[in-house]
This record gives C-alpha cells, sequence and structure tokens, in this order.
C-alpha cells in the first residue's frame, strides 16, 4: 500500500522533500502487550524496532517488526488446539508525525505478516508521541499500537494491543 502511494506521488511530479538534516530513524522499544476479550489471559513483554525514510518532515515509510509473548484465548467449546505463546510480526508501515520543537505526536499504519498458531496477513494502527532533547539526533517515544487480522476473518480474531516505550535514532 505504502509502494503504491509513493509510486503515485513520484508518477504524478510531486516529489516529496526530504529533511535535510534527517533523512532516516531507527527506533527499538518496550513494553506491555495483551488481548482484550471476556477469557484472556495475561499478557506478558512487547518487543518492537522499525527502520523509516523521511518523505517530508511529517511522513515517514519504512519497516518494522516485533516480538509479542501473548497467550491466545481459548476456542469456544474447549477444543484441543495446541497454543502458541507469542507472536512474531514484519511488515510496512506509514507514520505522520506533528511539527512542533521537543514533542510531537504521530500517528501510524502498518500492515504484515505475523506468526501465531498460524501465518496470517494483519494491520497495525496506533499513535504516540516523541520528545526530542535540544540539539541531539536520538528522541524518547511512547505508542499505543492495535493489531488485528485482516485474512481468515471466520476465525477468532487474533487481535491484541501494545504499549511500548523506547529510544529513536534519526541520521
Amino acid at each position: 500500500m505504502t509502494g503504491i502511494i509513493l509510486s503515485i506521488l513520484i508518477l504524478t511530479g510531486i516529489n516529496p522533500r526530504v529533511a535535510p538534516d534527517r533523512m532516516s530513524t531507527f527506533t527499538f522499544s518496550g513494553g506491555y502487550g495483551n488481548r482484550t476479550g471476556s477469557n484472556v489471559v495475561s499478557g506478558s513483554i512487547a518487543l518492537r524496532t522499525n527502520l523509516v525514510v523521511h518523505l517530508s518532515n511529517s511522513l515517514e515509510i519504512g519497516l518494522n517488526g516485533g516480538l509479542y509473548c501473548i497467550e491466545q484465548e481459548q476456542y469456544p467449546g474447549g477444543e484441543d488446539y495446541p497454543l502458541k505463546n507469542g507472536i512474531i510480526h514484519a511488515g510496512v508501515i506509514g507514520r505522520y508525525i506533528s511539527q512542533g520543537s521537543r514533542w510531537r505526536f504521530f500517528m501510524e499504519i502498518g500492515s504484515g505478516y505475523y506468526s501465531w498458531n498460524q501465518n496470517f496477513l494483519g494491520y497495525s494502527t496506533g499513535g504516540g508521541i516523541r520528545y526530542y532533547p535540544a540539539g541531539s539526533n536520538y528522541f524518547y517515544c511512547l505508542e499505543g499500537k492495535w493489531h488485528d487480522n485482516i485474512q481468515n476473518l471466520s476465525e477468532p480474531s487474533p487481535g491484541f494491543y501494545t504499549i511500548t516505550a523506547g529510544l529513536g535514532f534519526s541520521w
């Protein structure tokens, strides 16, 4: 999806301005992740990372991945089904960041491959805040995201949320 948008911009002659002092960003964050619902088991550690390029001062696109130690809820009827404890995620994201001096809010949406009890195509959406110390190339971030399935919609939803905090570096 992000590639399609970028292709359309390039083909129509709209070349987004790239900030001359910051071309790319790497972020690593950790926190908590869990499912929602009535018979949800306890959540656990959520680790996320991403590498993005800046298309403008407010728009970024790139790759992201995560490891989430979340158990799947039991299927209704108590079926005997082997359940994994953990999700691996790899995909693409697009992010809009507000302009500001040190505090900047952002929204992001992504899509990618998730591996749980089965492999599926999923999406994520969320937002957060970044704090940029004066005169540095790094920043602190806090974010919340919802991850869900866009494939196999007849199956019980593997949707879950994550709340993470981390450190980023721009160059």
